[in-house]
């Protein structure tokens, strides 16, 4: 385990700090309903996202029943594909994209105006979509699940490594509410201004963001296979 579990954060971090997700979050916490809403938002993430991990370590339990033999080399190698996916997605996204020339709000603002008017019922299931992700989180949540099942763990070691990936991936969502439970309205300015920033500067968090952990996870690969 000593090798896998700062394996398994790295993962985790790549997942989850995602502007877009903080976004949502924030958004949901400020419809007015943000303890409500908030609660079931993250609720429905935390068990989504559980659950595409779950699925994951049961699948590569399956399909690596001889685990004691290793799959050091291939999983360096997927690995190595996953960091320079990152460091191609961050390639594109480098220059800030030129505005739009037309009336209406930008997609990232028309989706932040809809999450700020739902209910808890439809909180929890955009909450759960979410978790699962778009192709980069599901991609890593996958991985990671993959990760742990290939790593000749006792059941309590991987049930660990799988709770910290879990809290680790879902930081920007569950923080923010357990905030907002404890700070109520007075959170409300701070999210705010906070939401308003990442608005603001999304592309420009998704490129660092991904510049970084591509380096890392494509470093690390590089490490393992040499």
């Amino acid at each position: 385990m000593s090798e896998t579990g700062p394996r398994i954060l790295l993962y985790a971090l790549v997942a989850g700090l995602s502007p877009l997700a903080l976004l949502a979050t924030l958004a949901v916490l400020g419809s007015g309903r943000g303890r409500a809403n908030g609660s079931a938002f993250g609720v429905g993430f935390l068990i989504s996202q559980s659950a595409v991990l779950l699925i994951a370590i049961l699948v590569g339990s399956a399909a690596t029943p001889n685990r004691e033999r290793g799959h050091e080399t291939f999983a360096a190698l997927l690995e190595l594909a996953l960091g320079l996916a990152l460091l191609a997605f961050a390639w594109r996204g480098r220059r800030p994209r030129a505005p739009r020339q037309r009336s209406g709000e930008s997609r990232t603002k028309a989706l932040l105006a809809r999450l700020r008017g739902l209910r808890p019922a439809t909180a929890f299931s955009v909450g759960a979509l979410l978790g699962v992700g778009g192709v980069k989180r599901l991609t890593i949540t996958l991985f990671a699940g993959a990760t742990i099942a290939v790593a000749a763990l006792i059941p309590a070691e991987e049930v660990g490594l799988g709770v910290l990936y879990v809290l680790v991936a879902s930081l920007l969502v569950w923080l923010p509410v357990a905030v907002y439970l404890v700070a109520g309205k007075r959170a409300d300015d701070l999210a705010e201004s906070t939401e308003a920033w990442l608005a603001a500067n999304q592309q420009r968090a998704t490129f660092v963001s991904t510049l970084v952990f591509g380096l890392l996870l494509s470093g690390d690969a590089l490490v393992r296979l040499l």
